[in-house]
């Protein structure tokens, strides 16, 4: 089992690093946000997110005050401010006044750290000769099938309409997928979760992994946008053929939408009260092993099984074993990735710009200072 988490954990995130490409893709939400181009857009929003870490000489713009020089490359005044103005957006969503400010203010003395960490890492992908181009084409095509478009220039086209430059967002997407490479190779192989670890941890923290009340569904998503003139219908069949007999993984097949998901349509556990209204209240009497009828959402047509209902109370070690060992896994991997960062900033060569500081440098022993100008 021992490093059999990292390739999963490093593909979903890498949460030192801050926003991820990984965040662009979404899954058992769908009835939230929808596999649609309105999902594509809050998509390429967040993607935008990270788009101000690429590279001056790779954006199409005016190279202003030098912020941070790393090797050679160089980070402009200007992508610090659109880094800025990013993470208040992504804050606001779900704070105001002044607990917003707070939390702009503590989480904004991580932006340049997280700049210069992407530099290092993609700088250290082209030493190490890692090529991920076939990665991005996947990618890319995998994004395209995710929201229903039928060719890469209709892709295209709608990042365009939301005031993004292709080659920019494919870049960025490739960029993620170099650090993640190179967190893989680098780091990853020598964070090692044994079961008898995993164990213990589960031992001296059992209140953390309770079960909450919830519900295991699976679904059936019949999209408005792919289906416009007959979605609704589409979703009757369904219905209508799992009511005769039909089995759910082969109705799943045929008719769903949504291809984030397995092909039996499982979008996991939902915890109770999280769920939107009309959800919570079509499942209020569905039994496990029961569908619910068709129901209406903005995106389209869902029909949803219930696989299992589980009340609250403690969990058994082989229950939650999965979620044990990806939090162990993420509280080893923070600390030596955060290192392996330190290391690679003492290869390099790294200017920080008066009025700024690098908090991910090391500390000068007996003072509160980071290097700059290494």
């Amino acid at each position: 089992m021992e490093n059999r988490w990292a390739a999963r954990r490093l593909t979903s995130r890498v949460q030192i690093m801050g926003r991820s490409e990984g965040d662009l893709f979404l899954s058992k939400d769908l009835w939230q946000v929808g596999n649609s181009a309105r999902g594509l857009a809050l998509a390429l929003a967040l993607a935008g997110m990270m788009l101000a870490a690429a590279p001056a000489g790779a954006r199409r713009e005016v190279v202003e005050r030098i912020v941070a020089r790393v090797n050679g490359n160089i980070v402009t005044q200007r992508q610090y401010d659109r880094e800025l103005e990013k993470l208040r957006a992504e804050l606001s969503q779900k704070s105001s006044g002044d607990e917003l400010e707070k939390q702009v203010r503590e989480q904004s003395r991580n932006l340049l750290r997280d700049l210069i960490d992407q530099d290092l890492m993609v700088q250290k992908a082209k030493d190490l000769d890692i090529n991920v181009d076939t990665d991005v084409v996947k990618r890319l095509d995998e994004m395209r099938k995710g929201y229903g478009f039928a060719t890469q220039e209709d892709l295209q086209t709608e990042v365009e309409k939301q005031g993004l430059i292709w080659e920019d967002f494919a870049d960025n997407i490739k960029r993620q997928l170099l650090m993640r490479e190179v967190i893989g190779r680098e780091v990853g192989r020598t964070v090692i979760v044994s079961r008898e670890d995993a164990r213990i941890y589960f031992e001296q923290h059992k209140d953390q992994f309770a079960h909450a009340p919830g519900v295991h569904l699976a679904e059936i998503l019949i999209s408005n946008e792919k289906h416009p003139a007959d979605a609704e219908k589409r979703a009757n069949d369904a219905l209508a053929e799992i009511k005769a007999g039909d089995r759910w993984e082969d109705v799943v097949k045929k008719y769903s939408d949504d291809t984030a998901n397995p092909a039996a349509g499982d979008i996991g556990f939902m915890e109770q009260g999280t769920m939107n209204p009309v959800i919570a209240q079509a499942l209020a009497n569905v039994d496990a092993g029961e569908t619910t009828g068709v129901i209406p959402t903005k995106q389209g047509y869902l029909i949803l099984k219930v696989l299992e209902h589980r009340t609250a109370g403690p969990a058994k070690f082989d229950e939650v074993e999965e979620q044990v060992e990806e939090t162990l896994y993420d509280q080893k991997m923070q600390p030596a990735l955060r290192k392996y960062l330190q290391q690679l900033r003492k290869e390099s060569y790294i200017y920080i710009a008066s009025g700024f500081i690098d908090t991910g440098a090391e500390p000068f022993a007996g003072t509160g200072s980071t290097k700059a100008g290494q």
